[in-house]
């Protein structure tokens, strides 16, 4: 590889894809490869009965989400989200062709209330990236 820079996601979920896409356009010259042992997004399709929730619509800032969210506070501190928080994943989304609704408790939705609207989503951005997915459980490469 040479001098080339290599960033590993283990991980094939919502937050290694995303975390890959998100490394791809703040460094494009950094080779990015998602190493998943299953599906890659199999968790998604889990998320919020088939439509997959997306983020929490009623708690935009990092303190008020970590103090309601179920498995405790400290899981949230010094995390990502105190720079990419429920704003940005929805504007993400939107900026994505991928428009989203605040249902009233808070859960955020695409408005076709589809899961498959947020997979393609982040499957399409992860191939038109350039980063390469690989699956280690079956052994296939997806190269973009």
């Amino acid at each position: 590889m040479g001098n080339e820079e290599l960033l590993v996601v283990i991980g094939g979920g919502a937050a290694g894809v995303y975390g890959a896409i998100r490394a791809k356009t703040v460094a494009p010259h950094l080779s990015v490869l998602v190493i998943e042992k299953g599906k890659f997004l199999s968790k998604v399709k889990i998320s919020g009965g088939g439509r997959c929730n997306v983020t929490n619509g009623h708690y935009m800032e990092e303190t008020v989400l970590a103090d309601n969210y179920p498995q405790g506070y400290k899981e949230l501190r010094g995390s990502f989200f105190s720079m990419h928080g429920p704003m940005d994943t929805m504007s993400w989304f939107s900026d994505h062709e991928v428009p989203l609704k605040t249902e009233d408790d808070g859960r955020v939705f695409p408005v076709s209330n589809s899961l498959s609207s947020i997979i393609d989503c982040l499957m399409l951005e992860a191939k038109s990236s350039g980063g390469t997915l690989f699956n280690i459980k079956n052994h296939v490469y997806l190269n973009t």
